[in-house]
């Protein structure tokens, strides 16, 4: 009888301990599994914004040279060898940490421009294997390179190359992107819960691009046969696998999926022996538990039978007193092995109960019993299950739906798990098995932290690192809800940011001060919209605003006007007082079927057009704007052609003595007669050149027409040429007016150069260094539009320009009433008593009444210019008037 029992006993231990392990075992594998995906989602949409940030880099230079409608070879080597090209390549990628450099590269193979040198060196990569690939194959658009490695410091590198077409489609040349994987084995650094993890990056032919942590040899191998690669070629969704790695030999669990965006496949995995550690360590307490039991019931029945067989020779009574003694040994020995028992279940990090066929406790080890506070009166063997979840549910520990669950699962006898939240924050973790013969054993987990750490993963994939706001992904949805939730009388609207002034900011003070100052542009942005709309960040500078409200734009333009005034007041950051502004751009839902992509595209432009009208103000989306856009964009790539084609002229208007004495001079002025807009407005299409760098180009042919136009001119008349700001950058103006000059044979003391205050603010010392080689030519320099600047009075005391030219809109205001002259009067008198203490000629520019000159005459101005002594007329006109002898105005 006492075999039968400890046999039956001893079964039922062993069995329950494999129950227990093989369960605790399928447990360990799903979560490492779970984890796994999660964390290579979230990678893999890093990498793709990562390198999809280089390609906006990239779209940007090939939609230039599509806007610029190059052809040919010679165009696009024209195009895209120039320097101001080389500064916006290196200015965009300044803020890509993940980019080495930027290249550009003709049809065959040479490069064109270099964000990290210039002047370029020569360079041929014609040999190289994305080269060949784009220039052969006419289908392909985009390569991505083996990677390579650096010889001097060993870092890796791979290159995104993309084909440059003409707009029949041949093959011009192609931008190059070059990535230091050493960015990606930093990120993956930072990222990876611990050292055990593996992530590795290959191409879709199986090259490994990237893995950390690094294993020598191992970067530009194929791997194509792997495992890891076939599933995600086969399913870019991704899957989980288990293999032996083939690059460090080790037995892994790996999850795998493909980029979205690009031919590349992303794998993190982690080493089943790390990953099963914590369940190794639980099976042999478990293993080593049950086997202690065991072996001490084989001894108890051993020693039962030799006490049985050496009683037996011994007198009735005595047999009777020693088998009392053996049933005394007997339970002290498995009283002790029960013992054991106890200890083995009290040191797992799961709560454990086993139950018989009746529902009662067997046995419950610590770890549950201090996960829901049980007396002790309630861990007792025989306990019933309904007493236990009573006590659960009285104390309101658990939901009573999970009661209910485990009362249902009990007694249905079916395997079962799930999870549940408590009401004090915590998430548990629960497994039923039941047992061959009746009985059953649940095991309860804490995985809070497990939840939190995923939590943190999922957020990390919707946010901004910086700010904290919605990420341009969270936004996107959130606004593709907006517009499908609306109702009939509400408007989703979205407002564009764009911040003025924070390069300078970062360029000043340093990145540490503009990042903190964009966490104080996300929070005053929270305080300007309250709990009225969602702000996010859609990257660098820019942020969004999404207001879904009832259909009233006075409250949305209110809104944009309270976020530029806030945004105007200054910033105290680490001790510096900084002060930036911002453009707005406003669009709003005024018909159904608008998209997300649509809407955005409107707040583009309207922030377009806030920009191009001053910037720190707002502009809401007119209809009208893409046509202005459209308009804008045509005129410009119809300007690079108007020059060849003749439709450009100069245009002359005489600067008269104010004493009568006859004229001084002529100003050229630069005009546009379009064969199908006919005349265009220089005030529409001059910052069209200056936006698409053609002005230098412009400027340099103005510059050398009027210095020829004025050579046969009388020689006491001067010609004025106004200068952009673009023509001073580098050192080439002095050697284009010089050229000017020899070519004509006009003396240099017959051309003034006009300037405005916008050329000394963008570099005012190297400015300066220009203006002084040009005075020492004896070339005239004039301040142009005097006045309307913040710094006029600054530079003329610090160059000692010839003339000042007071603006006309200073002079507009002269001769009328006193109320309506708003202090013009004083104004020019100031300015003209400046000049003249100076030692400078002043110009009061856009005279038109009689009334006007005479009091410029009687305040003691020096010139006169305006349509009162004649308005702009072309070369061949004036010839014909100065045939005819006409006096000063007919010279006009």
């Amino acid at each position: 009888m006492v075999a039968a029992s400890a046999g039956l006993l001893a079964a039922l231990i062993a069995t329950t301990a494999g129950l227990l392990v093989r369960s605790l075992h399928e447990h360990a594998v799903t979560e490492t599994e779970r984890s796994l995906v999660g964390l290579s989602t979230v990678l893999a949409d890093q990498a793709d914004r990562a390198l999809q940030s280089i390609e906006l880099v990239q779209d940007t230079v090939i939609g230039e040279v599509r806007s610029a409608q190059v052809a040919s070879e010679e165009a696009y080597a024209a195009f895209a060898g120039r320097e101001p090209l080389h500064e916006a390549l290196k200015t965009r990628i300044a803020a890509l940490p993940q980019v080495n450099a930027v290249t550009v590269i003709d049809r065959r193979g040479t490069l064109l421009n270099f964000s990290r040198y210039w002047p370029i060196p020569t360079v041929n990569i014609a040999d190289r294997d994305y080269f060949k690939a784009l220039a052969t194959d006419p289908a392909l658009d985009r390569f991505i390179s083996r990677p390579v490695q650096n010889r001097g410091d060993g870092v890796w590198t791979i290159y995104i190359a993309r084909k440059v077409r003409a707009p029949d489609g041949n093959f011009l040349g192609l931008v190059l992107g070059a990535v230091e994987l050493a960015y990606f084995e930093r990120l993956y650094e930072a990222i990876a819960p611990a050292r055990d993890y593996v992530v590795s990056v290959f191409r879709d032919d199986g090259t490994l691009l990237v893995r950390y942590p690094q294993y020598d040899g191992s970067i530009g191998r194929s791997f194509a046969e792997t495992a890891a690669v076939r599933i995600a070629l086969k399913n870019p969704a991704g899957g989980v696998l288990r293999n032996v790695s083939p690059i460090d030999g080790h037995d892994r669990i790996a999850a795998t999926r493909a980029l979205a965006r690009y031919p590349m496949i992303l794998s993190v995995s982690r080493t089943a022996e790390a990953s099963l550690a914590e369940w190794r360590r639980q099976a042999w307490l478990i293993g080593a538990a049950a086997l202690l039991l065991d072996l001490g019931l084989a001894g108890l029945v051993l020693i039962a039978f030799r006490q049985a067989r050496a009683q037996a020779r011994l007198a009735q009574a005595e047999a009777a007193r020693a088998a009392a003694e053996l049933r005394a040994l007997a339970e002290r020995e498995l009283s002790a092995q029960h013992a054991q028992f106890g200890i083995a279940l009290d040191h797992m990090t799961q709560g454990l109960c086993l139950f018989d066929r009746d529902d009662r406790l067997i046995v419950m080890n610590a770890r549950y019993a201090q996960m829901y506070a049980m007396p002790e009166t309630l861990r007792q063997p025989g306990t019933p299950l309904s007493a236990l979840l009573g006590h659960l549910g009285a104390a309101g520990r658990l939901a009573v739906p999970l009661v209910e669950s485990c009362a249902r699962i009990a007694a249905g006898g079916t395997p079962a798990s799930f999870t549940c939240d408590l009401a004090d924050g915590r998430a548990i973790a629960v497994v039923h098995v039941p047992i061959p013969g009746g009985g059953w054993i649940c095991t309860h987990e804490d995985v809070t932290e497990r939840r939190r750490s995923e939590a943190r993963i999922a957020h990390m994939a919707r946010h901004d690192a910086l700010t904290g706001l919605p990420n341009r992904a969270q936004l996107q949805e959130r606004l593709d809800a907006a517009l499908a939730e609306r109702g009939a009388d509400e408007a989703v609207s979205v407002l564009c940011l764009d911040l003025d002034g924070f390069k300078d900011v970062n360029d000043t003070h340093g990145h540490p001060v503009g990042d903190e100052l964009l966490g104080l542009v996300a929070r005053r942005l929270q305080e300007a919209v309250g709990g009225t709309a969602l702000v996010g960040r859609l990257g660098g500078d820019e942020f969004a605003v999404i207001r879904c409200a009832p259909s009233h734009p006075a409250g949305v333009a209110a809104l944009a006007e309270r976020i530029v005034r806030l945004l105007r007041r200054p910033f105290e950051v680490q001790g510096h007082e900084v002060g930036i502004g911002t453009s707005v751009g406003l669009a709003m839902t005024t018909e159904s079927g608008l998209t997300t992509a649509e809407l955005l595209r409107r707040a583009d432009v309207a922030l377009y057009q806030a920009k191009a009208s001053g910037r720190n103000g707002w502009r809401a989306f007119d209809p009208a704007m893409d046509a202005d856009l459209q308009r804008r964009r045509q005129l410009g790539a119809d300007l690079r052609s108007a020059l060849a084609e003749g439709q450009l002229d100069l245009h002359y208007q005489p600067i008269v003595a104010a004493d009568g004495s006859g004229l001084r001079a002529r100003e050229a002025l630069l005009r546009w007669r379009h064969p199908r807009e006919g005349f265009v407005s220089p005030g529409e299409f001059i910052p069209i050149a200056e936006a698409t760098g053609q002005i230098r180009r412009l400027g340099s042919w103005a510059l050398a027409r009027a210095c020829a136009d004025a050579a046969a001119w009388p020689a006491d008349i001067k010609v004025a040429v106004n200068l952009s700001p673009a023509q001073f950058v580098g050192d080439s103006l002095v050697e284009e007016v010089t050229a000017a000059l020899a070519a004509s044979g006009l003396p240099p003391e017959r051309l003034e150069l006009e300037i405005t205050e916008s050329v000394l603010l963008q570099d005012d010392d190297a400015t300066l260094a220009i203006l002084h080689r040009l005075r020492a030519l004896g070339i005239g320099t004039a301040m142009d539009d005097f006045g309307t600047g913040y710094s006029s009075l600054s530079y003329l005391r610090r160059f000692p320009f010839d003339k000042i030219k007071i603006d006309r809109c200073f002079v507009q205001g002269l001769g009328l009433d006193a109320g309506e002259e708003t202090g013009s009067v004083e104004i020019v008198r100031a300015t003209i008593g400046l000049g003249k203490a100076l030692g400078m000629v002043v110009l009061a520019e856009g005279v038109e009444t009689e009334a006007q000159a005479a009091i410029l005459r009687e305040a003691g101005c020096d010139e006169l210019q305006g349509y009162l002594f004649g308005r702009p007329r072309p070369i061949g006109a004036l010839r014909e008037i100065e045939g005819r002898g006409d006096g000063v105005s007919a010279a006009a």
